[in-house]
């Protein structure tokens, strides 16, 4: 049975690994990706993902062996096809994923709130053997330097944001009909844009009262400027 088949139903029709390979645990998902496959790439959707490999659909997916690169923004892995049917295929990575990355579509960053993946590692270490984590593996010291760096973490992740709507927002855009349609909405998607934005610069500015007082959204600035209630 193949790993990545649909549902559990599809076999992986040729594939040499599908006895010995040990069945990792899926997320079932719809994201957008791009495949890569001698030099053509093509459109698809991942509809299952799991450390090992994926299920994708799509109009243009290659036979089974051919080597290709699966991309989503910022996140990509090597990989091989195993099988293919009925548009949709199994990919087996020749590395290990992270599914919050994909979800993502970003790499997450090597050092998490001060600590470095040494800290991490023995954090893991201690769940694996069983042995209760100590005050110290997950203890995160307060400073106003920690503090200050997860401003600046959360300004980056809104711009990151702020990037991704806008690219969905250039995509819709170019629907002449759907433009028609939707005229209205889409103004309020790109009114959403452009609030991240603003947030992400005043989260970044030294002087955040001048940042706010310089917001050119007037409905956003009055939001920011209002007194707290009683």
């Amino acid at each position: 049975m193949s790993e990545w088949g649909q549902g559990g139903a599809i076999e992986a029709a040729g594939d040499p690994f599908a006895s010995s390979r040990v069945r990792a645990p899926r997320k079932n998902l719809l994201l957008t990706a791009t495949i890569r496959s001698g030099g053509v790439a093509a459109p698809v959707r991942i509809r299952n993902l799991s450390e090992k490999g994926a299920m994708v659909d799509g109009q243009a997916l290659p036979e089974p062996g051919a080597a290709l690169i699966l991309q989503r923004l910022e996140v990509e892995m090597r990989g091989v096809v195993v099988w293919r049917t009925d548009g949709r295929c199994g990919i087996q990575f020749e590395g290990a994923a992270s599914v919050d990355e994909w979800v993502a579509g970003r790499r997450a960053p090597a050092v998490i709130f001060g600590h470095g993946q040494s800290r991490v590692d023995q954090i893991q270490a201690a769940v694996r053997s069983g042995r209760e984590i100590a005050e110290e593996d997950v203890t995160v010291e307060s400073s106003p330097e920690l503090i200050t760096d997860v401003e600046a973490r959360v300004a980056d992740e809104l711009d990151h944001v702020q990037r991704l709507l806008d690219a969905v927002a250039g995509d819709l855009i170019g629907d002449a009909a759907l433009l028609q349609r939707h005229g209205e909405a889409l103004q309020r998607f790109d009114n959403a844009c452009q609030i991240l934005t603003q947030l992400a610069s005043i989260l970044k500015a030294k002087d955040r009262a001048a940042a706010i007082a310089g917001v050119n959204l007037e409905a956003l600035r009055d939001r920011l400027l209002r007194k707290p209630t009683s």
